[in-house]
């Protein structure tokens, strides 16, 4: 008996109730899996380049001027920053007004805040480092106020970096998917088939 395409959902309807909840529960399991996947590679993605997104922004740390409260490596996750607000022990990435690294994002803790005029300015230094930073930062300079690290997305971002690494991160979860809608393809047949068999037979005994 050739198999029958069981994609349209009159045909579904013939599948057992049971196989109909576990289908669509693997799944909804195997795409939350693909966007979750997917998710992970993009941030890994705007850990490399400190795009905002949605109001937040994802960097990966290149030094280790702020050890050991923030290792090279780190992910972290920085709301964007809108103005005000900002204490000393604040944690803020920003871009250097000068010196060996202007116009570079820079990660460094607050220190001290003071009023120039009817400007609030704020010195940075890494905590790391014994000395604050050679400039003064205004409210213009500073992109986000750290919230916490993304571990998860920091090893992500580090098999991202292989090649082997990416075909894991994106390639797996894509196969899973896959692999689900063809054992579902499969299965379904097999089973609308049997009933069909049990059918026929049932009608012939009635014979």
């Amino acid at each position: 008996m050739p198999a029958r395409n069981v994609r349209s959902r009159k045909e579904r309807r013939k599948l057992p109730l049971w196989y109909r909840a576990f289908s669509a529960v693997l799944t909804l399991l195997a795409a939350a899996a693909v966007c979750f996947c997917a998710v992970l590679a993009l941030a890994a993605r705007m850990g490399d380049a400190g795009d905002p997104l949605f109001g937040s922004i994802i960097l990966t740390v290149r030094s280790g001027s702020m050890a050991p409260a923030i290792e090279t490596g780190d992910v972290l996750l920085f709301d964007a920053y809108d103005g005000g607000g900002l204490e000393e022990g604040d944690i803020v990435v920003f871009r250097a007004p000068g010196g060996a690294y202007e116009g570079e994002l820079v990660t460094h803790r607050v220190v001290r805040t003071e009023n120039d005029g009817e400007e609030r300015v704020y010195f940075t230094r890494g905590d790391a480092s014994p000395s604050e930073d050679p400039w003064t930062l205004g409210d213009g300079d500073i992109v986000g106020v750290y919230v916490k690290k993304l571990p998860l997305i920091a090893e992500v971002a580090g098999h991202m970096r292989t090649a082997g690494g990416r075909m894991l991160v994106i390639g797996l979860p894509i196969l899973l998917l896959a692999a689900v809608f063809i054992a579902d393809f499969a299965l379904s047949n097999k089973l609308l088939d049997k009933a069909e068999e049990s059918g026929e037979g049932g009608s012939a005994g009635e014979d």
